[in-house]
């Protein structure tokens, strides 16, 4: 039985937007889960689309990393549990008759494609299988900066929480989340701070995606504070 859950889109984006307070729960004694919805392996060179194989050789100069791999270690250096649901990342989902659902930058920050809908109940009846304890604290991406595969997590956790009657909260996707102010700040020790710094640097495959290098990596994370919200806005 878990006393937090924190939903991650990505094999990275619970540890980016959270770490630090993940650590501190752990050392006041819960046990926090980190459910990771796209975490599914990769298919092979000949089953990427174009988009995919540019992102692929940006995260490794010759294609080859273990995004699961890095995401244990990351989540073993905050003294968590990391699980691994079997869904594709954005990048590598198809629609029935084959084509690439999102083929560029544009698109993995746009609208969910209609193939994805169904997603959102599936991955619902996969979290609910997760034994929680009844007042467990419940955290899910606020979705901000659009990302589908954030977006479809969002939906999920919102439907299976409020299908359940279980109180959550929003926390700010990191680094999206740099640019656009707004929730509550999140009180962390300096310690989860160094801990989490630590935990990212296990994502060896993904710093080239938002920083210039490793300084860079730990001057920005340093100065950003974790920040939840309660409920999103009416739209």
């Amino acid at each position: 039985m878990f006393d937090a859950l924190y939903l991650s889109p990505h094999l990275d984006d619970a540890v980016l937007s959270c770490g630090a307070q993940i650590w501190d729960r752990v050392q006041r004694g819960e046990r926090v889960l980190v459910a990771t919805v796209c975490a599914a392996p990769p298919p092979h060179r000949e089953g990427l689309s174009p988009f995919a194989f540019s992102l692929h050789q940006r995260w490794n100069a010759i294609g080859e990393f273990d995004r699961e791999r890095e995401d244990i270690n990351a989540i073993d250096r905050l003294k968590a549990v990391p699980h691994h649901l079997n869904y594709s990342d954005c990048i590598y989902r198809r629609a029935p008759i084959g084509t690439w659902l999102y083929q560029s930058e544009e698109a993995i920050f746009g609208e969910v494609s209609k193939h994805d809908w169904s997603l959102i109940a599936e991955i619902a009846v996969v979290l609910d299988r997760i034994e929680l304890n009844p007042g467990a604290a419940i955290f899910a991406p606020r979705a901000i900066g659009n990302h589908v595969d954030h977006q479809i997590t969002r939906a999920a956790g919102e439907g299976w929480c409020r299908a359940r009657g279980r109180p959550f909260q929003y926390y700010a996707d990191y680094p999206y989340a740099e640019a656009v102010p707004g929730g509550e700040e999140v009180r962390v020790s300096e310690e989860g701070r160094r801990r989490k710094i630590e935990a990212i640097r296990a994502y060896k495959s993904q710093l080239s995606t938002f920083w210039s290098d490793e300084a860079s990596m730990i001057a920005k994370v340093s100065q950003w504070p974790e920040r939840t919200f309660q409920r999103l806005e009416k739209s």
